[in-house]
């Protein structure tokens, strides 16, 4: 029945990216010349968010869990750590880093996100905070299009696409151990719907995040 969950919950988040690729930052990206303050605007959002990634992991082990899934949070979450350095790595590399956005707010859609994220680590602990994890560490399969779009518009080479590049070959391994995680651990109909109402709301807040930086970028 696990194994079955994960394929239908594939399908429901493959049938999410598929509306948000119908959405106005897409066609921004595809239609038009990526530029540089959108490209930097995008990486920002991404910096507030992935800085928290670890800590929300790791705050999920407050709420009882199997040894076996406490260790794969413990590990996870030492693994998520200092990501966001990428983000700003990436931006210094092209001579698009600002001191200065660091002290920026968040997106009303990033700031939702992160806040939900932590929300449900302490209500609903590991299980449920897997339906982030599975779709966000399989991002690259979706995004591929447009990130090239957006590489081939600003000449960006390897080493300036250090979060999603390089990151992308380590979150090969980790979405096989989500998927592993939710196949040993989601069993009752409770934890599979909460795994999929995470997942599914954690996707449409970062479709909205996307949405919000092409507004600002039109």
């Amino acid at each position: 029945m696990s194994n079955e969950f994960v394929a239908g919950l594939r399908a429901r988040v493959d049938a999410q990216w598929a509306q948000i690729k119908r959405g106005a930052f897409w066609r921004r990206v595809m239609e038009q010349p990526v530029t540089p303050e959108l490209y930097r605007d995008l990486m920002m959002q991404v910096w507030h968010y992935s800085r928290h990634n670890s800590m929300n992991q790791a705050v999920a082990a407050f709420v009882p869990a199997p040894e076996g899934l406490l260790k794969f949070v413990y590990r996870h979450a030492a693994e998520e750590l200092g990501h966001e350095r990428m983000v700003v790595h990436d931006l210094k590399s092209v001579e698009l880093f600002r001191e200065a956005d660091l002290q920026q707010a968040p997106l009303p859609a990033t700031e939702a996100l992160i806040g939900y994220l932590y929300y449900v680590s302490l209500r609903y602990g590991a299980v449920p905070r897997l339906g982030y994890s599975f779709w966000a560490e399989g991002i690259y399969d979706h995004i591929q299009e447009p990130f090239r779009k957006i590489c081939g518009d600003l000449g960006l080479k390897g080493p300036n696409v250090t979060f999603f590049g390089a990151h992308a070959v380590a979150d090969e391994a980790h979405i096989r151990q989500v998927e592993e995680s939710i196949t040993a651990y989601a069993r009752t109909a409770q934890e599979q719907e909460l795994v999929e109402r995470v997942a599914a709301t954690t996707l449409s807040l970062t479709g909205q995040l996307l949405e919000q930086v092409a507004a600002r970028n039109p």
